[in-house]
């Protein structure tokens, strides 16, 4: 998630903030008690390690729950990683 890809880990950091912040979404009450343990970022940190622990997770089941839709709808062929992205955007 954060400072895994060559980038700016401190601007993606503030980033993820600001978007946090602007969201009012049940589901991700567990994501936001866990940003807000984080007191001071630093990428090998264990309060960010655990967040982002918790993002790949709900990255999981994000696709997770995208394929069950389409698998309900009667479409099961295969589908490239880009159109994967697209879905998720659209979400």
């Amino acid at each position: 998630m954060i400072g895994e890809d060559e980038g700016d880990g401190e601007k993606a950091f503030q980033e993820f903030s600001d978007a946090l912040n602007n969201l009012d979404n049940p589901e991700l009450i567990p994501v936001k008690a866990s940003f807000n343990r984080i007191k001071e970022f630093s990428i090998a940190s264990e309060t960010v390690m655990k967040l982002d622990y918790l993002i790949d997770y709900y990255q999981s089941g994000l696709s997770l729950q995208v394929e069950a839709i389409l698998r309900g709808k009667g479409y099961f062929e295969t589908f490239p990683l880009d159109s994967v992205i697209i879905i998720y955007d659209s979400l």
